[in-house]
């Protein structure tokens, strides 16, 4: 079972009541109990292992003890305390240390609830970062139409630790001329949908293709000039980023670079798919938008249809329909810097037939002042859930 590996840190014995070891070991384990995993002390060499170190302030006197340790482990210091033995004015004395340092700390303090809930989203966003470094992005083809979309791609991985690189469209045409793709549920449940055999076979060859450079490259994530592949291979790629993005492997559209890291951070934070689509129009008196895409991750609607690709009227393309619920809107570029997300609620799945074949109607909460006025170029990422708060965490230690 996973854990959270804590650094116990007290005062001189001579200084302190006896109970508090017995003290630390029932709160820590209320605490886990909450938290949905156990909390338990470990040696510093264990905790700064882990993508969040975690000091528990046991009592007062703590503080020499943690300036002892604190070198071994990079900021953010996480400093977890208790209502009893002056544990929250040892932290604040090593906070005002931190900040004499220029360094950067946060005191866990109150219910256990209130201490999960804040642990929960600090866990989230140090293992994403995590997740992040070291990650292998492929590009098969420039953005396709789009002059806002590029990434610098040695930026984007100063600041994440993720490689970018380019790959020649061509290639991925070869690969799908070869043929043949490797079965599994998702390709069965499209195939089950009973639509054109013939173009449904195509569109799946295509999936088959980009699964084998994204092993032959030990590729995290993708993006593809799609609409290059229709002149070429008569068909889309709509189906195969719809598997992808259902079996966890972010992959976006139009050779969108921007688009690609969005998708990518997005899932290293909440572990779900992310719909890529277009804001296609607003009203701002109603703080209402509809985005719409012709591929959706197939594991997030609630029942779906194959059609045409929107533009081209060939190919096959998701046109999915999801109950009203919560939902993100998310976007960023390459300096790690500058990034929106809003809270939105869906309020319909539409069918329009002047838009691309998915399309949601959101309210948002926060306006649509944003995408008339500064937005992150065109298409942006939308997930199911609430995930603001964690996205606002991770961008705020970036």
């Amino acid at each position: 079972m996973e854990e959270l590996k804590v650094k116990f840190l007290i005062g001189p014995p001579d200084c302190n009541d006896p109970h508090i070891p017995e003290y630390s070991e029932n709160y820590l384990k209320e605490l886990g109990k909450v938290l949905g995993m156990p909390v338990v002390c470990r040696e510093i060499e264990e905790v700064k292992n882990q993508a969040l170190s975690v000091y528990f302030i046991a009592s007062g006197g703590a503080e020499p003890g943690f300036k002892e340790v604190y070198k071994q482990v990079e900021e953010p210091y996480i400093l977890l305390t208790t209502p009893a033995y002056n544990s929250l004015a040892a932290a604040m004395e090593i906070m005002g240390f931190l900040q004499e340092q220029g360094l950067e700390g946060e005191i866990l303090h109150g219910s256990y609830e209130e201490i999960s809930k804040r642990l929960h989203i600090l866990l989230r966003t140090a293992n994403a970062k995590k997740k992040l470094n070291g990650m292998r992005l492929g590009c098969f083809g420039e953005p396709g139409g789009l002059i806002a979309s590029n990434v610098e791609f040695q930026m984007f991985q100063s600041a994440t630790g993720a490689i970018m690189e380019m790959y020649d469209l061509n290639e991925l045409i070869d690969e799908y001329r070869d043929g043949g793709y490797i079965e599994n549920k998702y390709t069965q449940q499209l195939l089950e949908k009973g639509y054109n055999l013939e173009e449904t076979e195509k569109a799946l060859n295509v999936y088959g293709a980009l699964k084998r450079l994204i092993k032959k490259y030990d590729l995290n994530a993708v993006t593809v000039r799609c609409f290059d592949l229709l002149k070429a291979v008569h068909t889309t790629g709509c189906l195969a980023l719809a598997i992808l993005n259902a079996e966890g492997i972010p992959a976006a559209c139009e050779g969108d670079q921007k688009s690609l890291i969005s998708m990518v951070i997005l899932n290293a934070l909440t572990g779900g798919s992310g719909f890529m689509a277009n804001p296609s129009c607003m009203d701002s008196e109603k703080k209402e938008i509809i985005f719409a895409h012709c591929t959706l991750p197939i594991d997030m609607p609630d029942d779906y249809n194959l059609t045409t690709h929107f533009e081209s009227g060939v190919g096959v393309a998701v046109a999915g329909n999801l109950e009203s619920q919560e939902m993100t809107i998310f976007k960023c570029d390459e300096t790690m810097k500058r990034y929106y997300a809003g809270r939105a609620t869906l309020l319909e799945t539409m069918h329009r037939k002047d838009l691309c074949r998915t399309q949601m109607k959101l309210y948002l909460e926060d306006g649509t002042e944003y995408f008339a006025k500064y937005p992150i170029s065109n298409h942006h990422i939308i997930c199911k859930g609430d995930w603001k708060e964690v996205i606002d965490q991770f961008f705020e230690q970036m």
